[in-house]
């Protein structure tokens, strides 16, 4: 009877793909439908921003602010679509494990979250490209964010502090230069719908960040404490 049940038991985990220790087995490598959806996502990300940028240089002018006039329904189409194509992969591969492991999941939002705010710092790229300073910054922060989307969800090193520290400090710049004229801007910056999009989604990050450093804390509690019990 109990052979039986074990068996039973095996039979199940197996068919569900060993979903009880998708904690304690963490998969740090990422399958091959996850990386192709990803890079797929990330390139219909490019193709948008690249037509962007050639636009720039086709009228002849840089519109002022982050996404103003009747580019930003379209830069904000052509991000949803990639995250979204990147998503399927991702939904695809770890459907059943993600519904069971909910800081598995929050680790999978939290890099989609990276890379749609990537995307969104290529568009502001092309914004300011009249002003070194503020080019120079979108262009290492959205490479920086589109490099952290591929290594969120699979990094053995939990530098979840780092991606909050980032994101904070976007949200407060974003306040700053809004705010006061700061050098080497000199101007105090318009506030325009792709920066209120950005704003978003990094509010939105910090919310899941925080969240999943206070489950996994929490997770940790216990097998500390038991750690401490002295064996009798």
């Amino acid at each position: 009877m109990l052979l039986e049940l074990a068996t039973r038991a095996a039979r199940r985990k197996l068919e569900w793909g060993v979903l009880p220790s998708t904690k304690a087995m963490w998969r740090t490598r990422i399958s091959m439908t996850e990386l192709a959806f990803l890079v797929c996502g990330l390139l219909i990300i490019f193709v948008g921003w690249t037509a962007d940028f050639l636009g720039v240089f086709e009228f002849a002018s840089s519109p002022g602010g982050h996404g103003s006039g009747p580019t930003f329904p379209l830069r904000l189409f052509m991000t949803m679509f990639g995250v979204s194509f990147a998503t399927i992969g991702v939904g695809f591969e770890n459907f059943p494990q993600i519904l069971q492991d909910g800081d598995r999941a929050k680790r999978y939002i939290v890099g989609f979250l990276f890379l749609a705010d990537g995307s969104l710092h290529l568009y502001a790229f092309n914004d300011h490209l009249g002003d070194l300073f503020s080019a120079t910054f979108f262009a290492l922060f959205s490479v920086l964010q589109l490099a952290a989307a591929f290594i969120i969800p699979y990094t053995r090193f939990r530098l979840d502090l780092a991606w909050l520290g980032i994101t904070a400090f976007l949200i407060l710049a974003y306040i700053v230069t809004r705010t006061v004229a700061v050098w080497p801007i000199g101007v105090v910056e318009e506030v325009e719908p792709l920066g209120v999009v950005s704003k978003l989604v990094e509010v939105l990050t910090i919310l899941v960040l925080v969240s999943l450093m206070q489950s996994e804390r929490t997770a940790r509690r216990p097998s500390v404490e038991a750690s401490a019990v002295p064996n009798r």
